[in-house]
C-alpha cells in the first residue's frame, strides 16, 4: 500500500528564478489529514483502515523548497491487521531542475525500504543517482517534479482549462520510473469554506479563496492495452485551493479507496525573495 507524494504536494511562494518552474503564488504550509476507508471490494480483503497524513513544506521560491511527508495507516483484515508507515523528505530546486529525496517505509514497525537519491533534469532527459540501498545510475526521459506539476495544474485551472497532462517523477517506489498523469479540472468554486469531515471552524482559513475540484490519474509510462487505452494505477480527487492547499482527499486504488479529511492547517512564514 503506497501513496505517491505528488498526490498532496501543493505549496510554494514567489521569486523571479521560480518563473522557469511556474511556482509563483503558492504558500508554504503544514497540513494534517485523518485517513479512513472510503470503500473496498471483497477481493481487497480489507475491512477497515484508519491513519494520518502529515505534510509540511518549507523554504522559499528563490532558494527552493523542502517537504516532509508521513503517511501512516492501520489496516484491518479478517485474519489480522498490520501497520504501514511511509516517511519521505525531499528538496526541489526553485528552477525545477534538481530533486533530492529520502524514502523510508516500515511494515509493522520494521524497516522495509530505505531509499536515498537525487534526480537532475538535463536537456530532454533526466539522470537519477541512487545512493541507498546501493549505488545505481538511472537515465529516464525528461519529466517535471512534484511542486512544478501541481503549480501547472493550478495555472491551468486559473486559465479555465479542464484537462492537464504531464509526465512526473516523484522518487516513489524504486525511483526508476516516470508516471504519466492526467488531471481533470472542474468548475471554479469561490464559496468553498466548510467541508464535511473537517475540524469545525477550519474553513475560515479559506474564505475568499478560489478552489477547483480536481482528479489526477496516474498511469505507468507507455503502458497501454491492446485497444490503445490506458488503465490508471490509481487516482486522487481533491479540492485544490489557489494557495496550494488540498482538501477532501479521495485516494482511489484498484480494490479500495481512502478518504483524507483535513484536520489541521498552519500557513508557514516565508521570507520574500530579494
Amino acid at each position: 500500500m503506497t501513496l505517491r507524494l505528488a498526490l498532496i504536494s501543493l505549496a510554494i511562494s514567489v521569486a523571479p528564478v521560480a518563473h522557469a518552474a511556474g511556482l509563483e503564488g503558492l504558500l508554504p504550509h503544514r497540513a494534517v489529514y485523518d485517513l479512513s476507508l472510503d470503500k473496498s471490494s471483497d477481493r481487497s480483503g480489507i475491512t477497515g483502515i484508519k491513519g494520518r497524513i502529515v505534510y509540511e513544506m518549507t523554504g522559499s521560491a528563490c532558494e527552493g523548497f523542502a517537504t516532509r511527508f508521513r503517511f501512516f495507516t492501520e489496516v484491518s483484515t479478517p485474519r489480522k491487521g498490520f501497520t504501514n508507515d511511509q516517511r519521505t523528505t525531499s528538496f526541489e530546486s526553485a528552477d525545477g531542475r534538481s530533486f533530492s529525496f529520502v524514502n523510508k517505509s516500515y511494515l509493522n514497525g520494521q524497516l522495509e525500504q530505505d531509499l536515498k537519491g537525487q534526480a537532475e533534469r538535463e536537456g530532454d532527459s533526466m539522470q537519477v543517482e541512487i545512493a541507498l540501498p546501493e549505488e545505481q545510475s538511472i537515465k529516464l526521459d525528461d519529466a517535471v517534479f512534484m511542486s512544478e506539476h501541481m503549480a501547472q495544474i493550478i495555472k491551468a485551472a486559473k486559465a479555465g482549462e479542464t484537462v492537464h497532462q504531464a509526465v512526473v517523477f516523484d522518487g516513489s517506489g524504486d525511483a526508476d520510473e516516470l508516471m504519466e498523469t492526467t488531471a481533470i479540472i472542474g468548475k471554479e468554486r469561490a464559496d468553498l469554506v466548510e467541508v464535511t469531515g473537517e475540524t469545525d471552524g477550519l474553513g475560515k482559513d479559506f474564505a475568499g479563496q478560489s478552489a477547483w475540484p480536481v482528479t489526477v490519474s496516474y498511469f505507468k509510462q507507455n503502458d497501454t492495452l491492446g485497444t490503445g487505452e490506458k488503465t490508471p494505477l490509481y487516482a486522487v480527487s481533491f479540492y485544490m485551493h489557489e494557495s496550494g492547499v488540498s482538501r477532501r482527499l479521495i485516494m482511489q486504488y484498484e480494490d479500495y479507496s481512502l478518504r483524507g479529511d483535513l484536520k489541521q492547517i498552519e500557513m508557514l512564514k516565508t521570507e520574500p525573495c530579494k
